[in-house]
């Protein structure tokens, strides 16, 4: 495995009445993986690719268990796992390496496929260890997996129909040697012009290119011919496996489901709320915020400079540096109908932030009966 990968691309030709699957931005979430699995009942007539961010930022010891079950699965001649950045972990910690950055993953972010092996090879880790010895016991306990990973494609053409890649890529016709600049580009929808081929990315989760409500399904843009798959999973407040289906290349039409490990509730009671005069979201990241006030275990908030107002749990607001900041938020109050079926991202006082058909908001906690849970 070298330091600087350059970008592999994959041509493909497949039969043109088999379905296609397109999933992202699993992050290490094993479980979630294996039922949306079972629940597109994929099989060996169906083509699965997953579009990059397998692994990292999941539960203790799942980033590992899923590259493993992945690495498995590989072995199939129907699916195709792809690159992505947060997949290209062990290219980073490579020589010549950067301590202060392999520190933060290991000791304060502590979601990494690098905490999950030093876990299982019962290998303290600490601000003082031996990293350099630490990184050669890994490649050689774990090489089948730095292979796998080194040999992962970032680009796959299906067809001369479909173009593949976890970041984006702005031209197709002059694609970036260098891998790291397809596997991430953080506004791709935005910035990138019409595509040629239907194009489908992860990478950024789908919340980030709405700015009035906070919606985690799949962005289907047929102007631009791009589709975006990253449903923030492990990552935002209601993020979820989005998975994409194409009965055939010959039709070209496109459905999806998505999937979460949220608790469900079905609602007992019609819910209307105001609409606000401006609904408001935040892109998912360090939003500087200011408080205005506290209602029980939510804040009223304002993020720096805009006029916006919004109630955000406690839990989800944290300091640094004498200021205040939250990394996701909206003032969608959501309207409900007896019998829908919502998702309880968290129950609180005096306000419960669920989703519902992929959108995130609030509704009054009084409308949660626990016994119905």
């Amino acid at each position: 495995m070298q330091k600087n990968k350059k970008t592999k691309i994959l041509h493909l030709n497949i039969p043109s009445d088999r379905r296609l699957l397109f999933m992202s931005d699993i992050h290490g979430d094993i479980k979630l993986f294996k039922e949306a699995l079972k629940k597109a009942e994929f099989n060996s007539s169906d083509y699965l690719f997953v579009v990059g961010d397998m692994i990292e930022k999941g539960d203790p010891a799942d980033n590992l268990a899923m590259l493993k079950y992945i690495v498995e699965l590989n072995k199939q001649e129907n699916v195709y796992f792809m690159a992505g950045n947060c997949d290209e972990v062990f290219r980073f910690i490579l020589p010549p390496l950067d301590k202060k950055r392999f520190l933060y993953y290991a000791t304060e972010l502590k979601k990494s496929v690098i905490n999950d092996m030093a876990s299982e090879l019962s290998y303290p880790i600490s601000k003082d260890m031996d990293i350099e010895d630490y990184i050669k016991t890994i490649e050689e306990k774990y090489k089948e997996y730095f292979n796998f990973v080194d040999e992962l494609p970032d680009v796959i053409f299906i067809n001369d129909a479909l173009v593949l890649v976890h970041g984006g890529i702005m031209d197709i016709h002059h694609i970036p040697e260098n891998a790291l600049e397809v596997l991430k580009c953080d506004r791709f929808l935005e910035l990138s012009p019409v595509q040629p081929k239907t194009m489908i990315v992860g990478h950024n989760p789908t919340r980030n290119y709405r700015s009035d409500i906070p919606c985690v399904n799949p962005i289907f843009d047929f102007r631009k011919n791009i589709i975006c798959l990253d449903g923030g999973n492990n990552l935002v407040k209601g993020g979820q496996i989005n998975v994409v289906s194409l009965n055939n290349l010959s039709e070209m039409s496109f459905s999806f489901f998505a999937i979460d490990h949220y608790p469900k509730y079905i609602v007992q009671e019609d819910i209307n709320y105001d609409k606000p005069k401006n609904q408001f979201t935040m892109r998912f990241g360090k939003n500087e915020v200011e408080l205005i006030t506290k209602d029980l275990d939510f804040y009223l908030i304002r993020p720096i400079g805009t006029t916006d107002e919004l109630w955000v749990h406690e839990e989800f607001i944290f300091e640094a540096d004498g200021k205040h900041y939250c990394y996701d938020g909206s003032n969608t109050f959501i309207n409900l109908k007896k019998g829908e079926e919502i998702s309880v991202i968290k129950k609180a006082k005096p306000y419960s932030l669920i989703k519902h058909n992929g959108i995130v908001g609030l509704i009054e906690s009084k409308y949660i009966h626990d016994d119905k849970l």
